[in-house]
């Protein structure tokens, strides 16, 4: 049995990257919105180590109990070490929907701080008296 599984460890590090891309990308919306906030931004990273803390925890107390059944679906058994690798696999999904959707909405809103609306046309001349009424 490998100590280390190269399929879990690339799972973990895209994690805790999607976690660094989620903070940064939150931050840089919530400066640009002059909303930012030095608690709720310790507050992401404290939750982000401890995310990947307790990923590497759980990963070796699944390494070390590999035949450990958490639970038998259908007549398949799930070991503790499928189990961490089925969390960490919806994790990685769930922050990567998130980090998407903040790409895409910063792809798409106007930045601040420019002239958001369009130069005005200039108006057409005509020979009409402005009390004029219109034609219909």
């Amino acid at each position: 049995m490998n100590f280390l599984d190269m399929a879990s460890i690339r799972l973990a590090v895209g994690l805790v990257l999607l976690i660094a891309a989620n903070i940064a990308l939150g931050s840089i919306n919530a400066i640009i919105a002059c909303e930012w906030d030095l608690v709720k931004f310790r507050n992401g990273c404290i939750k982000g180590g401890v995310i990947a803390l307790a990923l590497i925890a759980v990963y070796f107390a699944g390494y070390l109990n590999p035949d450990l059944m958490v639970v038998e679906v259908s007549g398949q058994t799930v070991n503790l070490m499928t189990a961490v690798s089925l969390v960490m696999l919806a994790a990685f999904t769930a922050y990567a929907v998130d980090v998407i959707g903040k790409l895409k909405d910063m792809l798409l809103t106007a930045t601040p701080g420019t002239d958001q609306t369009p130069a005005a046309l200039p108006e057409e001349k005509t020979d009409e008296a402005p009390d004029a009424p219109k034609e219909e």
